[in-house]
């Protein structure tokens, strides 16, 4: 008899979303270990040179990620090199190093999405303090604002709205890098809202909208989440752009500019969805775990069929 596959679950602090994706694949016979990238290690005396704790040098059928703790560059670099090894040595990883090192950098998620043809709010990133007060001096005098936002950064902590050349001289932009984008004003003048779409194996499983009566509208920072009706031009959009970084799944936010067109703000790969499930009522997790134990479940045929011949 067969034992059930193995996945692992990365986080640094395994709390209500790991235990939502440990019931989900429950379903599926799946067997599960929760772990640390930072305690993985490598060890060239072991046949696969990595030590996941909890596996006693074996391999896992999958691994999923659902958080990578901050550290220094040499802290994730290891943490990457992990992730990108598993990847090499034929585990699937939900989602991969490449996708995650596409999308945690804000000025690669804007490039991706530029070089896709996916509308995404003009942007600019350079190092040099003269070239981005001459981008912000360009960009006022034509009437518009600028958000400054940190390079690695989420849950809307760290951005910055400039609306004269005086606001921009007194931002410390963090990392000494600059990453500015073009302010885009609510559709309705003083209702700030934008919409998160999460996408799981290629289709649009949970929408909302955030309002909030501040122009940052992330969850964390008090919005509030409101279930929305399927809208096919958002939902094209948001799967092009887990598309364009060949994520498995990801949370997509597109704001609506007052043209009324839709434009994409951010790419999300590690996404958080209890305020999606809380606001639509849709089991965020058992869809994650379906393409999760469908994705162990291919790669497993694969590796019998290759073993084969």
């Amino acid at each position: 008899m067969s034992k059930s596959p193995h996945v692992v679950i990365f986080n640094d602090s395994h709390g209500w979303h790991s235990k939502q994706i440990v019931d989900a694949l429950s379903l599926y016979n799946i067997r599960i270990t929760l772990a640390d990238l930072a305690k993985c290690s490598i060890n060239l005396d072991q046949p696969t040179g990595l030590c996941i704790p909890g596996l006693k040098n074996t391999l896992p059928d999958a691994v999923m990620i659902r958080g990578i703790a901050s550290g220094s560059l040499e802290q994730i670099t290891l943490r990457m090199d992990v992730l990108h090894t598993l990847a090499e040595l034929g585990v699937p990883v939900f989602n991969s190093a490449k996708v995650i090192e596409h999308t945690v950098d804000k000025a690669r998620t804007s490039l991706s999405l530029h070089l896709a043809g996916l509308p995404t709010p003009k942007t600019w990133a350079c190092e040099n303090k003269t070239v981005a007060r001459e981008i912000a001096s360009q960009q006022l005098s034509q009437g518009y604002s600028l958000v400054i936002k940190p390079l690695f950064g989420c849950q809307g902590k760290g951005l910055e709205k400039v609306n004269s050349l005086a606001e921009f001289e007194n931002i410390k932009p963090a990392g000494q890098a600059f990453y500015l984008q073009q302010y885009i004003p609510p559709y309705e003048p003083n209702q700030w809202q934008d919409w998160r779409l999460m996408v799981v194996d290629g289709k649009v499983c949970a929408a909302m909208s955030r309002r909030s009566k501040h122009w940052i509208t992330n969850f964390s920072q008090g919005a509030e989440c409101f279930p929305v009706p399927n809208n096919c031009d958002m939902a094209n959009l948001a799967i092009q752009a887990c598309e364009a970084v060949n994520a498995d799944y990801a949370g997509i936010d597109i704001i609506r500019m007052k043209n009324g067109q839709y434009t994409i703000l951010e790419v999300n790969s590690v996404p958080a969805w209890k305020g999606i499930s809380q606001a639509t009522g849709i089991d965020v997790a058992s869809e994650i775990a379906r393409a999760l134990a469908r994705k162990v479940k291919q790669n497993l045929a694969l590796v019998s069929q290759n073993a084969k011949h």
